[in-house]
Formats: C-alpha cells, structure tokens, sequence
C-alpha cells in the first residue's frame, strides 16, 4: 500500500484527491490516503485543490521517497473565479544551439512576466520542452526556469521521448509524472501524456483520466493540456465532461476550432518562428464570469513585445493619408493572380508610390492578400484568439469604404479566389463557402471532411467552371455555380500534417497539386477527371514548401526544404534543372515573368534566376525582422510576402515593416515604403494603384504619382 497525508503545517487537508496513477482516492476527514501498490508504480500525486498551492513538489517516487506525504499551503488568489494564465509550447530547448538555449528560454519568460505581470497566475508549458529528450536538454530547461516568478506546469511531448536509450524517463527524472491534474479557480485542469511513455501502460492513463475526471462534480469546467492537436475521434471519449477548452501546440503553427462546447486552441512556437511562419509567441488567457478567452501575443521585439497583431480597435472607417485616390483598371481574381500562379502584373505603373489610404479589414492578416474584382478589394481575415472572428471582408478599392462582410468559424489562412460573380473561400478548418462578389450573399457551401481534421492554408483555385481545393486526404473539384462535387481524390495521404501552404495551379488541361509534408509531394492530374499524370513521393529535404508556378511552357517550379529551387516538366515529371540556395525555408511563393523566377526564402532574400537553366542574376538582402517569422529561426533577417513582378519592378513586403520594389534587372531597391508593421501579405497592382495587408490587419492603399 501507498499511505500518506495531505497537510498544511500539521493540520491534515480532507476531500485532496490523490493517485498512484491508475486509481484517484480522496482524503479522509484527517487527511490521511491510502492506494494500492503494483510493482511498475513509480509516483504518487495529488491534486493541488482550489484555495491551495503545493509547498514542494506534488508528487512522490514511489520507493525513492521517504515518506508520501504532500504539503500544502493557502493560496486565496486560487480561489478567485477570475484568474489568468499563459500557455506556451514548443521550446525545443538544446545543447548544441541548435533549437533553444537556457539563456534564450529565462530570457523569454522573463518577457512574458514583464508583460503579463502579476495578471498571470501560472504558465502551462505543452509539450516538446527539449529537442531530442536527452538529460542534458532536460538539465538546461531546468536551468531555464529556475528562478521564474510563476508556476509551470508542463506536458510531456513527441521530443520529450527521443532519447532512445530513456525515452520518457529523462522527463520524468526532472519533471515527474506526464499526466497528473490541478485545480484553479473553478476549473479542473488535465495535464495529458499524449505520447503514451507514462510506465510505458497507457491503459493506467486511461483508467486514471476516467477516474479524476468521475472524482469531480459533473458540472466542473475541465481544460486539457496536451501536446498534440488530435481531432474528434480522440476527443470524442471525453465527450460528457465538460471540457470547456484544450491547449495544444507541436504543429509549431496556430489554429482555433470549435467542437460543441469545447474551444481547441493551438498555439505557436515559443522561442523561434513557426512552421506556419506566425511570429514566436505565447497565448494569454483569462477567465472572467465563467467565460474563458485567449489572445496570442508575439515576443521578439521590444517594438511589438506583447502585441497581439490584431486589429485594436473596430472601427472600421478608412484613414486618409493624403495622396489621390487608387484607380483600378483589371482585376486581381485570386491568389497570385493567374491560375498559373505566376504573380505577374500586367498592371505598371510608375514610381514612386505615395500612401492614399488604409482600413482595419477587422481581422488579422498573415500570408493571405487581397483579391480585386470589379473595384472591390476582398479578403480574407484570421483570428487565431476567439472562433467566429474570422471571414471575409470586401471594401471599395478607391476610398477603402466597407461594402460587406461574411464570418467564418475559423480562420482563412490565405487568399480567397473570384470568377464570374462568386467569391470563393476555404477556412483552416475546411469549410469551403462561396458568396456573390457583389454583396457577399452566401451562395453554397462545402465541408473538407472531418473539420477537427483539417488544417488547410492553401487558397483556391477558381479555373475552368470548378474550384480545386482541399488537403492530401481530402481534394476535391467543385462546381462553381452549384458546389457540387465533380471528383474527389482521397489517396493523396492519410491525414493533414502541420501548415501546407502550397495552393493548386493550372496549366491547359493539367491541375498541379503539392503538399508540405505528405506523402506525395508533387503531382500532375488531370483537371476534369481528377486522375493522375504523375506523383512525385520524395524525402524530407524535397517537400515542397511553396505553391508551384508554371510557366508558359509548361515547366513547373517548386521550391523545397532550405530554398531548394527545382524545374519540372508538367508532363512527364522530369526534372529539368536544380539549385540551392542553401537559405531558410519560407511559406513565399516565386514569380515568375520574362525567363525570370524570382524566389523569396525565410533568410530574407530575393534571388532572381533564369527560368530555363536556374542560373542566378542577382540576389537581394533585406534589414532584420520585426519578428521572429522565420521556421525554427529565433531573430534574423525578415522574412519576404509572395512577389508581384511587371515588366520594370518586382514588389513584395517584409517582416521587418517595408514594402520594397525592386528593378527586376539589377535587383537594386528603387522603392521602399515603412508600414510600421510586419508584413507577409503579397501586394497586388491595378491602374495606377497598389494594395497590401499588414499583420495588424489593416489595408494599405497607395496611388502613383
């Protein structure tokens, strides 16, 4: 038997719930417990209640410790129904500076508490604390922490368990159990072992989670930390208890999306950029009245230390800044302009650019841009903080005046695409919609699967009378004026895997798909019948991180890994030429105009190279970013939008707050504005005009003079 007591100085503490991981007792009137004993046993813990915090540590080493008892101490502020804290995720803390260094990670929590204050009562840290599990990484983690103002309660992730000698236990060593539970407030908070090391028996979690959970009043708010972002099927067991929120991270990229009435937040990296390119951050949350709220604030510069890059205010009335009003003349019909991708402008207009207006769109913008039909620019918004935040937006292109707009449940991570009347949309969590361009009436509408499944961060492709979208398990073509479903493809890999930003293309009779992180990598079908030309399966260093652009005759470029630039044919697959240019990996899609490819990477350089052999003319160099958007890059230059090439210039903004233009012969900056803000919006060009996005969500208008 396992015996203790649960005590505030000599006084025992009764009704504490108290675990040998498999079985949840509560104390007698004296304080005192005792649970069965099975020999692979190797803590005890207990449930720090309401009103109270841990003097110590809240577990025991079963045959370690001397003694199992737990000692407590007052805390009135846990009792308060209104609290906050501050989840954070992914520090990926190594040795060898690779990922993450002790000083980086004290120097970080010593940001979030000069931010938040005495706002926060704890943090809770999900998962993939170290990069490879190593006691080593476990002992600079401790290091990193050590002397922190708050508590941290931390999950065990995938990292955590990459020790193959240790696995789990070098976690355990220094942390103790991966799954135990506390209470703040008047919630129940669920500490989960998604990766299934605890005592290598994951049916002990099972059987505990069933019991802690029956130990609490049926009417208790339960929030789950946990490492990964599981969908339905997962959450589905847990289906009559009253979750009310889970916090996850591991996918290094941010999504919120509701099931019933639990919120599933997904939080970016902490100490570097995410794979989705969303700037290192951490999610503030407040309980206030019974309601649970959260806001990601980004870290990294002292200029935006805390913002949350969102629309502070909703007014939405444009802002005059002086020069003649932007004159469209075409359209801008979806992202990167063309079917084919190219992001070239027959639009040129000369130099300079003066600022005409800008507007709150109401929502946040990252990657996605604007599309311009009919003198209405339209687009779509992401809120990664509170569900029904997200959606469409369209405004009058010449004074920025709001024509209409249209809520999604989540966020739309990128471009929308127009045809013909209909605007056309995806959300991260799959739903597809379609509104009239005019005043955004819905139309019809069209679920990717599973929503809880999806993480969907391409844009559609609005081509031959069909809509081409979806993610490897689940692509579809769908009838623009009816939503119908001409063909489905669901071989393309068995589920969706961390941000994939490449969008379909169209070339001719030929629908080019690619996947970041799937098993196929690259492939050509054909564009009415859904079926394959060709696929590419290739290794990690070839995933394709970008959307393909084909050229007029067909090659297809892709860039790759660390800006691994490569030229296809459309079809047969052959591989034409490649290069690399050995620079981080960035979400930014090539241009590509008169025998030129023009490719961003997350290193904050412009290469332009010749389109038939990939030999490099020039390359150019942005300033350092006003945030850490760069994958797995703490700092560093700014990371570059989507170009727009014309025939003289090549337009594209920057993390570190400018749009440039550069002249596509030299690459010499002739024309630079300062948004003040980051910005990984691609720009687009009609008329006389320029419009772009900001990370705060607002739409900046420029005319030529």
């Amino acid at each position: 038997m396992i015996e203790g007591v649960v005590k505030v100085g000599s006084s025992g503490v009764p009704d504490v719930c108290v675990s040998n991981g498999r079985e949840v007792v509560r104390t007698d009137s004296d304080g005192a417990y005792a649970l069965p004993q099975q020999p692979e046993d190797r803590f005890v813990f207990v449930t720090v209640p309401t009103g109270y915090a841990s003097e110590g540590r809240s577990y025991r080493s079963v045959g370690q410790d001397e003694d199992y008892d737990f000692e407590l101490r007052a805390d009135p502020a846990s009792a308060s129904s209104d609290f906050s804290f501050v989840q954070i995720t992914d520090i990926h803390m190594s040795v060898s500076g690779e990922r993450s260094s002790a000083d980086g990670l004290r120097e970080d929590l010593a940001a979030v508490f000069a931010d938040v204050g005495d706002e926060a009562a704890f943090v809770t840290a999900t998962g993939d604390l170290t990069n490879k599990g190593t006691r080593g990484e476990f002992n600079a983690f401790l290091t990193g922490i050590e002397g922190f103002q708050l508590p941290i309660f931390t999950c065990i992730g995938n990292h955590d368990d990459n020790d193959p000698v240790a696995l789990g236990d070098n976690y355990t060593d220094a942390l103790g159990p991966t799954y135990y539970s506390f209470d703040y407030g008047h919630i129940h908070f669920v500490a989960y072992d998604g990766v299934g090391c605890e005592w290598r028996k994951p049916d002990h979690q099972a059987a505990w989670v069933r019991a802690d959970l029956g130990a609490q009043p049926p009417d208790t708010p339960v929030v789950m930390l946990i490492h990964f972002p599981w969908g339905n099927t997962f959450y589905d067991q847990f289906k009559d208890d009253n979750i009310i929120a889970t916090f996850s991270g591991h996918w290094h990229c941010a999504r919120i999306f509701q099931s019933g009435s639990t919120t599933h937040y997904n939080t970016p990296t902490f100490c570097f950029g995410g794979i989705d390119q969303s700037p290192r951050a951490y999610r503030f949350c407040t309980v206030r009245d019974g309601v649970l709220t959260s806001e990601i604030r980004a870290l990294d510069s002292s200029r935006f230390q805390g913002a949350s890059f969102r629309p502070t205010s909703d007014d939405r009335t444009p802002i005059s800044v002086g020069s003649s009003a932007p004159k469209p003349d075409g359209d801008w019909a979806q992202f990167r302009g063309n079917p084919d991708r190219s992001g070239q402008s027959f639009a040129d207009p000369s130099l300079p650019f003066a600022p005409a207006w800008k507007s709150s769109t109401g929502g946040g913008l990252h990657q996605g841009s604007s599309v311009l039909v009919d003198g209405v620019l339209i687009a779509g918004t992401q809120n990664e903080d509170q569900p029904d935040a997200a959606g469409l937006v369209a405004m009058d292109a010449s004074d920025g005046s709001l024509r209409w707009q249209n809520s999604t449940f989540s966020s739309i991570k990128l471009s929308p695409a127009a045809y013909e009347g209909q605007v056309f949309a995806v959300s991260v969590t799959g739903e597809v919609i379609s509104l009239s361009s005019s005043d955004g009436e819905p139309l019809w509408g069209y679920q990717l699967g599973d929503a809880s499944e999806r993480w969907v961060y391409g844009s559609p492709l609005a081509w031959r009378d069909s809509v081409y979208v979806g993610m490897s398990p689940h692509f579809v073509s769908l009838d623009q004026k009816t939503g119908k479903v001409n063909w489905i493809r669901e071989d393309f890999g068995t589920r969706d895997w961390i941000a994939s930003y490449p969008s379909p293309a169209g070339f001719e009779d030929f629908l080019i798909l690619a996947f970041h992180g799937q098993p196929v990598n690259l492939g050509v079908l054909e564009a009415d019948s859904g079926k394959t030309v060709w696929l590419s399966d290739e290794e990690k260093t070839h995933r394709t991180n970008t959307t393909p652009v084909v050229g007029p005759d067909g090659t297809i470029y892709t860039v790759a890994g660390k800006s691994f630039v490569r030229a296809f044919d459309v079809r047969t697959g052959e591989v034409k030429w490649e290069s690399s240019l050995d620079k981080t990996r960035c979400a930014a899609s090539p241009a590509l105009s008169n025998g030129r490819l023009f490719v961003p990477t997350g290193g904050g350089t412009l290469t332009a190279m010749d389109a038939s052999s990939g030999e490099i003319a020039w390359t150019w160099e942005g300033q350092a970013g006003l945030g850490s958007f760069t994958p797995y890059v703490r700092g560093g230059m700014g990371a570059l939008s989507s170009p727009v090439v014309t025939d003289r210039y090549i337009f594209f903004g920057s993390a570190d707050g400018h749009l440039y233009a550069l002249d596509v012969g030299t690459g010499k900056a002739v024309w630079s504005y300062d948004l003040g803000m980051p910005t990984l919006s691609s720009p687009i060009l009609s008329g006389n005009g320029l419009w772009t996005g900001s990370c705060d969500g607002m739409i900046h208008a420029f005319s030529a003079e």
